[in-house]
């Protein structure tokens, strides 16, 4: 790839859409081998996620990110678009999905953009269950009765934790997760048209009682942190004026998706500078050698997810609005 030298600039993604039963999910940005996403913006349009990682290095995600996940990109982003009800699934954690399937496991955060009139999201269970119960509800159709069903509002987050048993209906969100699609299919609700997982899973299930999260600490000014984990830290930035962000010594990429309205990142000031624009259901990428550069909104009630790594904490939190 040409330009190696050259000074990265930031560039945004092209999602690739995939039709699923329950209906439709964006990938706007993956490197997942078979879904690798391609810049469409920048002087590295055309090139994808995993050319430009296997060129660059570090200097794309910083040196703490490239030390733990070599060139493989360490977050994804999707948009999904729940009409039906996915199926229940679970999760693997980092050190499971390593020893069995030479694999990263999976963290993720559900940014919900829209809940429809049925919106349903099952999160755990309701009480401590057995495995055994868990089991013979699968078998008889009657798993709902011992999940815990969340009435989500559009600007709601959750972070879907490793052994968490989760499914959706009726509701856009946004994904954000660690780089990985390991995950297993639990119970699909009748239907026989897909395979399920339940007995290669079963290990990985937490049973217990889902529990209210303890608070996070939101941040001082425009941004809030939403979800704090060792694979990612995502604050929402509720943008009324030029933000501007400087880094300092790079060692973290940041990614900005649009939720609502419209923003730009601008490396200078002033009106001509060139402009970087990201709008809802797109993802900006700027790299960890920029060091410093402008977030500015482009519209009303722009509000947009920053997600970065940062140093890992002793333990994980988020926030979340309750009702």
């Amino acid at each position: 790839m040409e330009g190696a030298e050259k000074k990265l600039t930031p560039m945004a993604f092209r999602p690739e859409k995939v039709e699923q039963p329950w209906g439709t999910l964006d990938y706007c940005l993956a490197d997942l081998g078979y879904i690798d996403s391609t810049a469409s913006s920048g002087w590295l349009s055309g090139s994808t996620i995993s050319d430009i990682m296997q060129t660059y290095l570090e200097r794309v995600v910083g040196e703490t990110a490239f030390e733990f996940y070599g060139t493989q990109f360490p977050v994804m982003v999707k948009c999904l678009d729940v009409r039906g009800r996915s199926s229940l699934h679970v999760n693997p954690d980092d050190e499971t999905a390593a020893q069995r399937y030479d694999a990263f496991g999976k963290t993720a955060l559900w940014y919900v953009t829209e809940a429809g009139p049925e919106a349903c999201l099952w999160l755990g269970f309701r009480r401590d269950v057995t495995a055994e119960e868990f089991y013979r509800s699968c078998q008889e159709g009657t798993v709902e009765k011992l999940l815990n069903p969340v009435k989500p509002k559009a600007g709601q987050h959750f972070l879907i934790l490793p052994g968490q048993v989760h499914a959706a209906r009726d509701v856009r969100m946004i994904e954000i997760a660690e780089s990985s699609e390991l995950w297993f299919r639990l119970h699909d609700w009748g239907s026989t048209e897909r395979e399920l997982h339940l007995e290669e899973a079963f290990d990985l299930i937490d049973f217990r009682a889902s529990r209210v999260p303890r608070p996070g600490k939101a941040t001082e000014g425009p941004a809030e942190k939403i979800a704090v984990t060792p694979q990612f830290t995502v604050s929402e930035l509720r943008l009324h004026d030029p933000l501007q962000i400087t880094s300092g010594p790079a060692d973290s990429f940041q990614l900005y998706t649009c939720v609502r309205g419209a923003a730009a990142v601008r490396l200078e000031k002033g009106p001509d500078a060139v402009r970087y624009p990201v709008r809802p259901g797109e993802v900006l990428l700027v790299p960890a050698e920029v060091e410093s550069f402008y977030l500015v909104p482009e519209a009303e009630g722009t509000v947009v997810l920053e997600t970065l790594l940062d140093p890992r904490p002793e333990e994980d939190s988020y926030v979340r609005e309750q009702d």
